[in-house]
Parts: C-alpha cells; sequence; structure tokens
C-alpha cells in the first residue's frame, strides 16, 4: 500500500501541478482559460481528496490552531505592507497599480487565494504525508516549487523567484501551524499588495 501511495504522488503531481502549466504555457490552452483551469482542478481536487479519505484535519481545515494561525500570518502581512512601503519609498518600485478590474480583486481575495493555498499546501501536504513523506523540507521545498510553478504561465522569471521565495515562507508556516485560514488571508492580502504595488501586473 505504502508503494502504491509512493507511486501515486508523482503522478498526481504530473497532472494536476505540471501538465495544466505546461497547456498553457506552450499555448495548447489559451492564457485566457487559467482561471476555469484553476477551477477544474479545485473541483477535482475535492472530489479525489473525499475518495481518499483525507479529512478536514488533514487538509488544513480546523479551529483549534485558528488564532495563532491568524497571528503569525498577519505579522507577515504587516511585514511586506512595511517593505513594500519602504521599496516604493526608494523607488525601487513603481506602484502606485490600481486596477480596473475591481470584479477580479474579490475573485481573488474569495476564491483564488484559498483555492490556491487548499491545493499547494492543503491537499499537497496532505497527498505527500499519506505517501510516507515526512522531512520537513521536502514539505516545504516541494509545496513551494509546484506553487512557483504554477506562475511560469506569466513568463517573468521576477514572479517565478518571489512565489517560490513567498511559498518557503507559507509552506513553512503551514507545515508548523496547518491552518488554511491564516496562510489564505496572507496570500490574498501580500498578492493584492503585489498588485497595488505595479509588481503583479500580468495577473
Amino acid at each position: 500500500m505504502r508503494k502504491l501511495s509512493l507511486l501515486r504522488f508523482p503522478l498526481v503531481l504530473l497532472l494536476l501541478f505540471v501538465l495544466p502549466v505546461l497547456l498553457i504555457v506552450t499555448g495548447v490552452v489559451p492564457f485566457s482559460l487559467r482561471f476555469p483551469v484553476l477551477v477544474l482542478i479545485f473541483l477535482f481536487v475535492l472530489a479525489y481528496s473525499a475518495a481518499r479519505g483525507f479529512s478536514l484535519a488533514e487538509l488544513g481545515i480546523r479551529k483549534d490552531n485558528l488564532a495563532v494561525s491568524l497571528g503569525i500570518n498577519g505579522v507577515l502581512s504587516l511585514f511586506f505592507l512595511a517593505l513594500f512601503a519602504l521599496l516604493f519609498y526608494v523607488r525601487l518600485i513603481p506602484g502606485p497599480f490600481f486596477p480596473a478590474w475591481g470584479v477580479f480583486i474579490l475573485f481573488y481575495f474569495l476564491f483564488a487565494s484559498p483555492v490556491q493555498e487548499f491545493l499547494f499546501r492543503g491537499f499537497l501536504f496532505a497527498e505527500m504525508r499519506a505517501a510516507g513523506i515526512r522531512r520537513a523540507w521536502v514539505l516545504i521545498v516541494v509545496s513551494a516549487l509546484s506553487f512557483s510553478f504554477v506562475h511560469s504561465i506569466y513568463g517573468d522569471r521576477l514572479t517565478l523567484a518571489v512565489t517560490f521565495a513567498v511559498g518557503i515562507l507559507w509552506a513553512g508556516i503551514y507545515y508548523r501551524i496547518p491552518n488554511l485560514a491564516g496562510v489564505s488571508l496572507s496570500h490574498a492580502i501580500v498578492g493584492f499588495l503585489a498588485i497595488l504595488a505595479g509588481i503583479a501586473r500580468k495577473l
């Protein structure tokens, strides 16, 4: 059974987190369909997680550590707010940039950020642990690499580097405090700040 789980994990990683990205990067799937693709992957993973028997707690949906998760991720978000303000003050970033698509901001806060955290933190951690992967650095690095790789559809090296770095932070926090609420909120806030700062205009 463990051997089957070990074989299943790379297949899941390939089909859900590598192949869709390659199809978009190569133009087989239009870039404009990136969000519908995200929705389809999310719905499939929900069904797959139920079939695998993952509990809500295993997927990071829990209340016992909610306050700690929100607190730690809140501090991280404040750190990024101060960092963006400093970078703007010394004119290292263009901002402020106010996107015209207000509906996207709601979509980003209420769906895209929580769904990405569910996929790249909650689900990936549960799937890796089910495969017998326990080492903290492996869980964290695989999560961060997968999260960064999905952003390769934007064709920007800086975005890849930044998403990997912040992915390490969120994965590290999630490893210590496995709760999706905090990292989802931090993801939404930091991503929104990056958009306002003019760093993530391609989203």
